[in-house]
């Protein structure tokens, strides 16, 4: 029997490729989006492999989160791999940043973790060694660069959380992981470095010697979620080409 993914922020970039990795991997797939157009279109995309399903929501509304529940269960009956990957940023001071747009930054980046694994808790406690959760957080969390202060905050945020639920799901044979990226090729990249002056000043900080992919993060979020990563647990893995250490 196929496994079931859930993805949020899946519409597109790192999200889209991951939930693409779990479609070609035999996973049926849950496409969660505010994007209604451009969730529906990778849908139809991938039903080409599993069924893939899209399911608009808002995941600053716990309600939402909800009701992404309820319907990938009675859809699919089970989750084995949640995929919590929404999260939006603005390279903004500490001056520039309002008090509505650190509240903004902080809901979808962080409160929306905890509101999906919430949403999602008694399937994953039930489902066990089945189960799997993987965050996509940023390497943010741990320099306090690449975004504004709020960015770097609910990143950090989500790594704390991460470590806790790892404590609970733990007991029920779940792995929660997660993964950090840095400097990865997105619009939200393009947005924080938009000249190719400032691309070329950060790829030089990368030993590497290039930008990440989001395929890159989508082979270890799904790695993650294999039976070959069952002892890594609890773990923040930075995928940054080397820049952070």
């Amino acid at each position: 029997m196929s496994k079931v993914a859930v993805v949020t922020g899946a519409a597109k970039g790192i999200g889209k490729s991951i939930a693409e990795k779990y479609s070609n991997n035999d996973y049926n797939v849950v496409i969660v989006d505010i994007d209604e157009e451009a969730g529906t279109e990778l849908a139809t995309q991938l039903s080409s492999n599993f069924k893939a399903i899209f399911v608009k929501a808002d995941v600053s509304k716990y309600e939402d989160l909800v009701n992404v529940r309820n319907v990938t269960i009675n859809e699919f009956g089970k989750v084995n791999a949640l995929i919590v990957n929404a999260g939006i940023s603005y390279r903004h001071s500490i001056e520039e940043i309002s008090v509505e747009e650190w509240k903004r930054v902080i809901s979808i980046n962080l409160d929306s973790t905890f509101y999906t694994v919430k949403a999602f808790w008694e399937d994953l406690k039930e489902g066990g060694e089945k189960s799997k959760v993987v965050i996509i957080s940023s390497g943010s969390g741990i320099t306090g660069t690449g975004g504004g202060a709020h960015y770097a905050a609910s990143k950090s945020g989500q790594h704390g959380l991460m470590r806790a639920i790892s404590k609970e799901l733990g007991l029920n044979k779940v792995n929660v992981n997660a993964v950090a990226p840095r400097v990865i090729e997105s619009d939200l990249l393009d947005q924080l470095y938009p000249t190719e002056e400032s691309r070329a000043n950060l790829i030089n900080k990368i030993p590497i010697g290039r930008f990440g992919k989001p395929e890159d993060i989508a082979n270890l979020a799904y790695f993650l979620s294999t039976e070959a990563a069952s002892y890594v647990h609890g773990q923040i893995i930075l995928a940054d080409g080397g820049r952070t250490y």
